[in-house]
């Protein structure tokens, strides 16, 4: 049989000895009163085994015949002692379910006598309600404190607290998007003005353009003009216009210079529209890996919460339960006592009736006699001094019964006393205990309360946590939209850089061949000069050795003539001219034959410059065709740029530019249209030219939904 099942197991009565009896019970002060009744209620150690309740229970009758053959002592109950367990506060908090098992069980109580024990047992004080403030903080349960581990109490700086802790984390995620902002509108800003340094820079290379194409056109006109000139052979208008068109030259030349300076600056400005719109993108990147960041910081600050703030409320819902069971044992040892007190009282009273009762007969048949006496006094006025005696005597009986009565009231009184001042205090304890338990449950709604608020704060900070992680969602997906739009731009525009720079490259080859060539042309032209010479001194040389031939032998007549006429001195000069003659054709004849050696030279210098000028007038026709290959394909992509960039304009609303890009881009198509049958050029033969032109503008300055339309508009899916 289980030990609780004896409620009053172990109570014994007994009836002190006259030694005791003697000895005067002085009145406590109330202040020792209250230390005592401190120390009548105690926590003893485990409850009593079951063979001592089995001794108690053979014990018990025995000492109840005792109780009720005996009369009952003034200081019945003046020690009074109510023994319960006491628990163990060092022990470390068990499980909850161990705690539920051990709530199913309830501690066995010990009522009765303590003396011999009162030195192991550990008061639990009760102070009365006039005590000072100290004295309640010793009446306090036995409640373990709660682990101050960073989380917010119940408290009201544990309530400013949690709030704080919210705030806080609101404030991050402002200063975080705050920050956000400020980078975006910081890259739109530059990328605002980078933008308007592009536009000017178009617009300063357009009227540089412009310029290039009216000279271009005056040098046209010049050269058809000096043509005309040259064949009605008006050599002095072919003059004038030669040295015009020198100088159209040289200003084309020069305009063709700011040209390309200008378009060298539009790439520059191209280059750091790049740059700024990377510098967004990776702002972008940044932005969505913050949020990613404040993302997971939250999730995990939330999950932290959530788990501490389980843990803190079962921890403290383990104190509460102890704190609970101590204070029912308690509640129910203070009902116990008072219980046994009032049944003690009650006995008292019965036994202060009992004790009296013999006394209260003969008092009231002393009354009656007293009575009787009186009458008979009346009647026998003649007996009044017997009667009178008899009376006083009487009288003196009846005082002694009355004494005896006070004494025995008044013996009693002072443990009535006792036993009211007990109940009095037990009232207070109850009340107290009320008080504690009311505590008690206002810490458990706390307890819950801050489990609410906790489970408030993570379901906050996971909504944030979501919140950040679908931005950084969008700013990501923004950012590759960007990224993936960008590579067509930067395609188109590092392909048309990269013409621009080849038909440069190659114009400045053929400008080198066309210059090869005039130089060639000249160095014909001197051969042919020097052809000319030497073939005029060769037909010279050959008319004066025919003449010397034809005049030798003249010569050689007149001298045998003027020899046979005796007439030697006209011989003697004959002879000497006929000799110079000789020797004259001597001397041609070796001049002719170096004149023959270097004219054959000259032949084969004509010959190899007449060879490599077809050679560098076919590389020239060559070079010119890569050359309006290039600027075809490069004429292609401007257009195609310009019409994305007019399509930008105007859904940015700038309609100025939308009309010079339009124009722009009409002048490009038509240049295109002009070379395009010169050099029969197909379009599909051109690989890189996208189907799809997209405009930086719009890569910089589009929102997520509008990039999502332009990227489905180009029929491209973001990867």
């Amino acid at each position: 049989m289980d030990e609780t099942d004896s409620l009053f197991e172990g109570m014994v009565l007994f009836t002190p000895n006259s030694s005791y009896l003697d000895q005067p019970q002085p009145q406590p002060q109330p202040h020792e009163q209250q230390q005592q009744q401190q120390e009548e209620v105690d926590h003893s150690v485990q409850p009593n085994l079951s063979g001592d309740g089995a001794d108690h229970d053979s014990d018990t009758p025995s000492s109840l015949e005792t109780a009720s053959s005996q009369p009952l002592d003034e200081s019945l109950f003046s020690d009074l002692t109510i023994v319960s367990p006491l628990p163990t506060l060092a022990e470390e908090i068990p499980s909850f379910s161990r705690q539920v098992s051990r709530k199913k069980k309830r501690a066995s109580l010990r009522i009765g006598y303590g003396r011999d024990s009162a030195a192991e047992e550990v008061p639990v004080q009760f102070p009365a309600p006039d005590q000072s403030g100290s004295d309640d903080s010793q009446a306090e349960l036995p409640v373990v404190a709660a682990d101050s581990d960073g989380l917010p109490s119940t408290t009201a700086n544990g309530d400013y607290d949690f709030r704080d802790g919210k705030d806080r984390d609101e404030v991050r995620l402002e200063q975080i998007k705050a920050r956000i902002s400020e980078k975006l509108e910081l890259a739109r800003r530059s990328a605002a003005a980078v933008s308007e340094s592009r536009k000017e820079a178009i617009a300063r290379s357009r009227r540089v353009a412009e310029r290039l194409r009216g000279a271009a056109e005056a040098y046209a006109e010049l050269e058809r003009r000096l043509n005309e000139a040259c064949e009605s052979e008006d050599f002095e208008t072919a003059e004038r216009l030669s040295d015009s068109m020198a100088a159209a030259d040289g200003e084309r030349r020069s305009l063709m210079a700011a040209l390309r300076a200008a378009e060298a600056e539009c790439d520059a400005v191209e280059s750091r529209m790049e740059e700024v719109l990377a510098a967004q993108i990776a702002a972008e990147e940044e932005c969505a890996a913050l949020l990613d960041q404040f993302a997971q910081d939250a999730s995990n600050k939330a999950d932290l919460v959530t788990r501490t703030a389980q843990e803190v409320s079962s921890k403290r819902m383990d104190e509460w339960l102890l704190s609970t069971e101590a204070l029912g044992a308690k509640k129910m040892e203070l009902e116990i006592e008072s219980h046994i007190i009032s049944k003690a009282r009650t006995v008292l009273d019965t036994t202060i009736e009992d004790s009296v009762e013999d006394d209260k007969q003969e008092r009231e048949s002393l009354c009656k006699k007293r009575d009787v006496l009186i009458d008979e006094l009346q009647k026998l006025l003649l007996l009044v001094k017997q009667k009178e005696q008899e009376i006083a005597e009487t009288e003196c009986n009846i005082e002694a019964v009355d004494k005896r009565i006070t004494d025995v009231v008044s013996g009693f009184q002072e443990i009535q006393s006792n036993l009211d001042l007990k109940i009095g205090d037990l009232q207070s304890g109850l009340s107290n205990i009320e008080f504690e338990s009311e505590a008690l449950s206002t810490k458990k709604k706390e307890i819950d309360e801050l489990l609410t608020q906790e489970e408030e704060k993570g379901a906050k900070l996971r909504e944030l946590a979501n919140a950040s992680a679908e931005e950084a969602k969008t700013y990501e997906e923004v950012v590759r939209l960007r990224k993936n739009l960008m590579v067509s731009v930067l395609k188109s525009r590092e392909d048309k850089v990269r013409l621009a720079k080849t038909e440069e490259k190659l114009s400045d080859d053929v400008q080198m061949l066309q210059q090869v060539i005039s130089s060639s042309r000249a160095s014909l032209q001197d051969l042919s000069t020097r052809k000319s010479s030497i073939q005029q001194d060769i037909a010279s040389s050959k008319q004066k050795i025919m003449f010397i031939d034809k005049r030798v032998p003249e010569l050689e007549a007149e001298k045998k003539v003027a020899a046979a006429a005796r007439n030697f001195k006209e011989a003697a000069r004959i002879a000497a001219e006929a000799k110079s003659l000789t020797v004259e054709k001597d001397s041609l004849q070796v001049s002719m034959e170096r004149a023959a050696s270097e004219l054959e030279k000259l032949e084969e210098e004509i010959k190899d410059t007449i060879e490599k000028l077809q050679e560098t007038e076919v590389l020239i026709s060559s070079k010119e065709k890569e050359v309006a290959m290039a600027r075809f394909e490069r004429l292609l992509l401007t257009a195609g740029s310009a019409t994305a960039e007019r399509a930008a304009a105007l859904e940015l609303g700038d309609l100025e530019e939308a009309n010079l890009l339009l124009v722009e881009a009409e002048a490009a198509d038509s240049e295109a249209k002009e070379l395009q049958p010169l050099y029969d050029f197909k379009v599909e033969e051109f690989t890189n030219i996208p189907k799809h032109f997209i405009s930086m503008e719009l890569v910089a300055n589009l929102g997520k939904k509008q990039l999502e339309e332009l990227a489905a508009s180009v029929d491209f899916s973001p990867s």
